[in-house]
């Protein structure tokens, strides 16, 4: 009887960790951070759950945050999500940026999907350029327009 019970109480806190999952609102991202490569980019999050998805993530597994964690950065063509946890996830966006004339360039973006762009502004948004340097912008609902200096595959002499 324990047992019924118990696993009526669990159904009953996931259907409402499902309810409450709905309204897109039970995935607080505090900090973004935008990776540079070529033309692809990283985005490493770091998020917070509320409580009731925190127990179904732990239930079922970080799989069911993937159509949340993806329609972040639904303004982009070609994301994959690479890892998930409780606190943080990473995605790679192929194609994010454009090359032209030695430039690479990336346009700014708004957070979120075309029909449902992020309201409130992520905390801390960074871009981490190829060659080590951090920008960081604070409080911000889109990408930044950002660009760098391609690198040249070969020296002058043919020799990498």
């Amino acid at each position: 009887m324990r047992t019924i019970a118990a696993i009526e109480v669990f159904l009953a806190v996931m259907a409402l960790a499902v309810c409450c999952g709905a309204a897109g609102q039970y995935i607080y991202v505090k900090e973004v951070t935008m990776h540079l490569q070529g033309d692809n980019a990283i985005f490493e999050m770091n998020y917070s759950l509320e409580p009731f998805t925190r127990l179904y993530v732990l239930a079922l597994g970080c799989r069911y945050l993937e159509p949340e964690l993806l329609s972040f950065l639904g303004n982009y063509s070609n994301v994959k999500l690479i890892k998930a946890d409780m606190d943080g996830a990473a995605l790679q966006v192929s194609g994010a940026g454009k090359y032209n004339s030695g430039y690479y360039l990336f346009d700014s973006r708004p957070f979120g999907s075309k029909n449902n762009p992020i309201q409130e502004g992520i905390a801390k948004f960074s871009v981490v350029y190829p060659e080590g340097w951090v920008r960081t912008y604070y409080n911000v609902t889109s990408t930044q327009s950002v660009f760098y200096t391609a690198k040249p595959l070969f020296n002058q002499s043919g020799r990498s």
